[in-house]
């Protein structure tokens, strides 16, 4: 019974549907039952070499040896390693160190063995992993590279600067080169003028006295052992008790005035009232004056940041500091040789060294250092005072 029952339920199974009914129909249709029977051959054909090439791949697998002892340790994969777990790289100096004094790095995990070369290396800097910014500073650097002022890494030189320049072109460069040496003169003058002159002559005057003053003085005394010789008397006579009719008459006096005042407050105030659209006026054109003024502020004020760093930098460092900044490198009209213009004729003019220093200062990507000293004073040195900043020298 159990046969019979294996045997229903395999002709059951290999029963073929309404679908694949219909299908198999439609080859015939189309192909014929020689036809059909040819693709069914070739089907076969094609499912039993792919079997045997899935064959023959598993058992080049399995015949080929998974363990050398003389290979490098295999690489941990995410098979060979538990799950939920990473496996650790360390980095490694490789090879000779640089010109800057630090070796290549390679990734390797933390099971490995380190190469001979790491061995070998024992002097070699140590590598260093990348710091970790933080979003306040990640947030700070963008907002640095967006707001960041456009640079001229280097500025044109002026027409008048070459060496076979155009006569008005030359002349303008020679113009603001005698503008800076102007400024640096006068700084000069200005730093080696004493703060005073003397006392003036109305301080001497004042300090000393005149013939005038003596004079006046003089006579003032004459005039004071005159008047004290004769003694006058005034008596100063005593108010008496006002009467019944007098105290009326100030209280009258007194009431018309506090109506006086207070019509005249009154007229004071109907008057400010009726010059309101006045003063209103006033105030609308005061706010607009101010606004315009505002608007050319900022205008101004966004054409000064525009403007690329770099660009000016013999002006821009000669208001900064007059003294120490460079002539401007323009060649004099006798200096530029004879009339046909040449190279060799030419007296050089400048550095390049200082250009370029300049350069940088006025982007910012340079500070210079402060010509004056350190500051020298005479006496002993006492000890900080809590409270007193800036009186750690003083004189003893």
């Amino acid at each position: 019974k159990n046969n019979k029952k294996d045997d229903a339920s395999k002709k059951r199974k290999y029963e073929p549907s309404e679908k694949d009914m219909r299908q198999i129909k439609k080859v015939l249709e189309v192909h014929g039952e020689k036809g059909a029977i040819d693709l069914a051959e070739k089907g076969k054909a094609k499912l039993q070499q792919k079997r045997i090439v899935k064959r023959m791949a598993g058992m080049s697998k399995a015949g080929k040896p998974t363990f050398d002892l003389w290979d490098e340790a295999p690489a941990p994969s995410s098979k060979t390693t538990a799950k939920g777990k990473r496996t650790k790289m360390v980095a490694v100096p490789v090879g000779k160190p640089a010109m800057g004094g630090t070796n290549p790095v390679a990734l390797v995990p933390k099971e490995t063995p380190l190469p001979a070369s790491s061995i070998d290396s024992a002097f070699d800097a140590p590598t260093q992993p990348a710091p970790k910014l933080s979003n306040k500073q990640l947030k700070a650097r963008r907002y640095a590279q967006a707001n960041a002022k456009p640079h001229l890494a280097v500025e044109i030189a002026h027409p008048g600067q070459s060496y076979h320049p155009d006569r008005e072109q030359h002349q303008d460069a020679i113009g603001e080169a005698l503008s800076i040496e102007i400024r640096r003169n006068e700084a000069e003058e200005y730093k080696s003028k004493p703060i005073s002159e003397g006392m003036s002559d109305f301080t001497k005057e004042f300090i000393v006295g005149s013939d005038d003053e003596e004079e006046e003085e003089s006579s003032d005394e004459e005039e004071g052992e005159e008047s004290a010789g004769a003694v006058t008397m005034e008596l100063i006579k005593k108010k008496g008790k006002l009467t019944k009719a007098q105290r009326n008459k100030q209280k009258r006096v007194k009431a018309e005035e506090t109506a006086l005042k207070e019509r005249r407050a009154k007229k004071q105030f109907m008057h400010q009232l009726n010059e309101a659209h006045i003063h209103n006026k006033a105030v609308k054109k005061t706010e607009k004056e101010q606004a315009e003024r505002q608007l050319e502020l900022t205008k101004l004020r966004n054409e000064k940041r525009a403007q690329p760093l770099g660009k000016g930098v013999w002006e821009t460092t000669s208001q900064k500091d007059p003294i120490r900044a460079p002539s401007l490198p323009v060649a004099l009209t006798d200096e530029l040789g004879s009339g046909n213009g040449g190279l060799r004729t030419v007296t050089p003019k400048g550095s390049l060294v200082t250009d370029r220093l300049e350069s940088m200062v006025s982007r910012n990507m340079i500070q210079k250092r402060k010509a004056d000293g350190r500051r020298i004073v005479q006496g002993k040195r006492r000890p900080k005072v809590k409270g007193a900043q800036g009186t750690e020298y003083l004189l003893m």
